[in-house]
């Protein structure tokens, strides 16, 4: 048999050196900003605002949290609570209700701890002015005032005599007459529905005379203040000079002009004590009042150095006052 003749190898060729190997490049240096530029450079802004957002957070949780503790509502309180439920809707609540009420009791202790812990009773006006208000009726409530004697009453109605004076007040009957529907015959319609009134006296039907209006026809025992301000006071200052039991005018208003029948005029006058007993007594007890206020005010007042810093005006320098002031 014939061999087939076995392919010569491949000359085997020398190798090189190897490559070397790919190193994985490192981070490339972060730019290096110019002096000055770091101030303006928005992430530090964020940094930085967010960092003192954190610390105040942490400093806000650890006031809030300070108040914490124990919330008592106690017998006396509940019975408080029941007593304004029952003046207000006339009966004793339910246990439903009781409870509702409590409930809302301690919410209200729990938000009022809270709002203090965060400062929110800082520097509110109306707070301020509530606790003014109390402390003014604590100082009533240390300052009893006795009952006054007939003797200071009386004194204290002759002090004031106008403040206890009745009001002068009327009865009276009108016709209205419109200046937009009478136009320049005004007065001469006044004059000539004058005539007519007079002639049918005070008896005299005023269907159809005159125009409606919103202001009444007729008034009895009305108080001037009040008529002045139904009418107007041109109009009441009016009335003193008409006679009674008839027809006058015409009498100018804010409205137009007024055909007037005074039926009624009880002059002002001073009031005896017995008539005004109830006002005068509590008049006298709130002036008690005023003056223990002032006088516990300025106790406290001459305990306190007072600053005020004034602002400059044109007509007088800038001052400062200082120290307790009556």
């Amino acid at each position: 048999m014939l061999k087939r003749p076995m392919p010569e190898a491949a000359p085997v060729l020398p190798q090189g050196p190897e490559p070397a190997p790919v190193l994985p490049r490192g981070p490339e240096p972060a730019p290096v900003l110019p002096r000055g530029q770091w101030s303006r450079e928005p992430l530090l802004h964020f940094l930085l605002l967010g960092l003192g957002l954190f610390l105040l957070h942490g400093w806000v949780g650890r006031s809030a949290s300070a108040e914490g503790g124990t919330i008592v509502i106690s017998r006396g309180r509940i019975e408080q609570l029941s007593i304004g439920f029952q003046r207000m809707h006339q009966r004793a609540p339910d246990s439903g209700e009781l409870g509702a009420l409590i409930d809302d009791a301690i919410q209200e202790e729990i938000y009022s701890r809270e709002a203090k812990a965060l400062g929110l009773d800082r520097d509110d006006t109306i707070i301020r002015r509530r606790l003014r208000q109390k402390l003014e009726f604590v100082s009533q409530d240390l300052t009893p005032i006795a009952e006054p004697t007939d003797a200071e009453l009386e004194a204290y109605l002759q002090a004031q005599p106008q403040k206890f004076r009745t009001e002068r007040r009327y009865g009276l009957r009108h016709v209205y007459l419109d200046p937009s529907v009478h136009g320049s015959r005004l007065v001469e319609d006044a004059e000539r529905l004058l005539t007519e009134l007079r002639r049918s006296g005070p008896a005299a039907d005023l269907s159809g005379r005159g125009e409606a209006s919103l202001l009444p026809q007729k008034v009895e025992q009305m108080a001037a203040s009040e008529l002045s301000r139904l009418f107007g006071a041109q109009f009441e200052s009016a009335l003193p000079a008409l006679p009674l039991g008839q027809w006058s005018g015409p009498v100018p208003s804010g409205y137009g002009l007024h055909l007037v029948l005074l039926q009624q005029r009880d002059e002002e006058r001073a009031r005896a004590l017995a008539e005004v007993r109830a006002e005068l007594r509590r008049e006298w007890i709130d002036a008690r009042h005023e003056e223990a206020n002032a006088r516990s005010y300025a106790q406290l007042r001459a305990r306190y150095a007072v600053s005020v810093e004034r602002p400059a005006s044109s007509d007088e320098s800038p001052g400062v006052a200082t120290g307790p002031q009556p």
